[in-house]
């Protein structure tokens, strides 16, 4: 538990996420990531930063920098300073990672489409949360603006409590969007129980770095806390292209 306070405190913004065994993929010669194991990291991938000697990992708790074939820690993030401008190159990198399992588990999301669809936000949420229920009142201007949204589980208070067990009866039903709706309106749902996705969503929002609802990922793979009006969300996608 120490360690993992360590690297929590090192990282300023990763959560512990259920995960089972490691998945690693084609680690470069010489790396080991028994040391990040220890600490509680499952490593994904493995690839050279833009640091000489530097590796950038995606983990399931986000992305870390490590040093000496896996033995060093970094915390911070990486710069690009030769141009007019910084260029934040962590966030390129954590942005493409969010974009990736976006669309590995876009099958799993509760979708309401737009009927001109311009952009998809993926949208974390729970239905306890006011915020939640405010966008989810105002679904249709989103709609009207070409912005589809993809709905997925995250329990504000962990994998347990009235909200993550909703959240799972709402995505076993044999209509989610119809429960979902319900759920937000305070209604009882009729029990319903399958595979649910909901353990899985909730690993994903900590690894992407949500620590409230609503979250919305752009279609950049930005990530933008709480809730944002129609027109407003509108600009920023714009802007984030």
């Amino acid at each position: 538990m120490k360690q993992l306070a360590i690297a929590a405190s090192i990282l300023g913004l990763l959560a512990c996420s259920p995960q089972g065994e490691a998945k690693l993929s084609a680690a470069p010669e010489g790396f080991d990531d028994s040391y990040l194991q220890k600490m509680g990291f499952t490593v994904e991938t493995v690839e050279a930063s833009a640091i000489e000697g530097v590796y950038q990992v995606i983990t399931d708790q986000g992305l870390i920098y490590v040093a000496d074939g896996g033995k060093m820690l970094i915390g911070g993030r990486i710069y690009d300073i030769t141009g007019a401008q910084p260029v934040n190159l962590s966030e390129n990198a954590i942005r493409q990672m969010r974009q990736k399992d976006v669309a590995a588990i876009d099958g799993e999301a509760i979708v309401y489409q737009a009927e001109d669809e311009k952009y998809v936000v993926t949208v974390f949420t729970d239905p306890t949360c006011g915020y939640c229920r405010q966008l989810h009142n105002d679904l249709q201007s989103y709609l009207d603006k070409g912005i589809s949204i993809h709905y997925l589980a995250w329990p504000r208070t962990g994998l347990q409590g009235s909200s993550y067990e909703q959240l799972k009866t709402v995505w076993c039903s044999d209509d989610p969007k119809a429960a979902l709706t319900a759920a937000k309106s305070d209604k009882r749902l009729p029990a319903a129980r399958c595979d649910d996705p909901v353990d899985a969503h909730f690993a994903l929002g900590n690894k992407f770095g949500v620590r409230g609802t609503p979250a919305m990922v752009l279609p950049s793979g930005e990530l933008i806390p709480g809730l944002v009006p129609a027109d407003r969300l509108l600009n920023t996608i714009k802007q984030s292209q």
